[in-house]
């Protein structure tokens, strides 16, 4: 007789408790996404460059986005990617960023890989098979986070790749060099006093650099006149009076021994022929 007294008190329970989950999500749609269905927690966005990188860059994109003949001069090794991607424009519609941070859909690099892009085929360009449904929506997702590159600061600054490469032979007419570090640099120092250019001859070719905006941790150095075929040498001072540091004051780890300062010397040459 008493279960059956207390049968309805509990039904009345489970229905009030029903009622406050049902209330989580109803009302302002708070927690659902565009089809009313709840959404589901992923990893953390600043996670997502680096799966995109291990899943999607490294082992399907860079069979042809890789090395000085890159295709639209887009390396997309794990040196280069970031740097190359955000905050650039593309190569084949200049009004459009690679990546623009927090909005996929005018990013080229979205488009080329839906296959909506204006210019040219879906990528990978030998495709099908194209990228899955759920690595498309991995990439848009980053960018949508603001195209976060990691997960934490880095402690020490280091230089992560050039372009060219040391050993590199680019093309004649090589107008700018692309520097590229793995924190954000005090562009306050840069110029000539942490930069230099030599030719084969030991002569100092001129050139003027700076941080380009919205890509702060990349340094392009720009030469008026361009390279005549030779031997150079790209200098990067982490020592002497002025040394390169990021904005959380790290000098450059140059001569890649752990420690901060040294200079990194990258040799690479222009060949003869015409300019592309």
């Amino acid at each position: 007789m008493s279960e059956a007294r207390n049968k309805p008190k509990r039904i009345k329970g489970f229905l009030t408790v029903a009622a406050f989950a049902l209330a989580g999500c109803a009302g302002d749609g708070e927690g659902l996404d565009a089809n009313g269905e709840p959404i589901v927690a992923g990893p953390a966005p600043n996670t997502d460059f680096q799966e995109i990188q291990a899943t999607i860059f490294t082992p399907i994109c860079t069979a042809c986005h890789v090395g000085a003949n890159a295709p639209q001069g887009l390396r997309l090794d794990a040196a280069n990617s970031y740097a190359l991607l955000v905050n650039v424009p593309s190569a084949e519609v200049p009004s459009l960023m690679r990546v623009n941070p927090g909005n996929p859909d005018a990013s080229y690099l979205v488009q080329k890989i839906q296959g909506n892009a204006a210019v040219g085929g879906r990528m990978p360009l030998n495709g099908p098979p194209y990228l899955s449904q759920a690595q498309i929506d991995l990439v848009r997702r980053w960018i949508t986070a603001g195209a976060p590159q990691s997960a934490s600061p880095p402690n020490q600054l280091k230089l992560m790749s050039t372009i060219p490469a040391a050993a590199e032979v680019s093309p004649a007419g090589l107008d700018h060099l692309t520097v590229i570090f793995n924190s954000d640099i005090d562009a306050s120092l840069v110029g000539t006093h942490t930069f230099a250019l030599r030719d084969g001859f030991d002569q100092e070719v001129p050139f003027t650099a700076q941080v380009p905006p919205g890509r702060p941790g990349v340094v392009v150095l720009k030469i008026p006149q361009g390279l005549l075929p030779g031997s150079y040498q790209l200098e990067v001072h982490g020592s002497g009076p002025v040394s390169l540091a990021d904005n959380a004051g790290h000098v450059l780890d140059g001569d890649a021994d752990g420690a901060a300062g040294g200079d990194a010397l990258i040799p690479f040459d222009v060949q003869a022929g015409a300019a592309r």
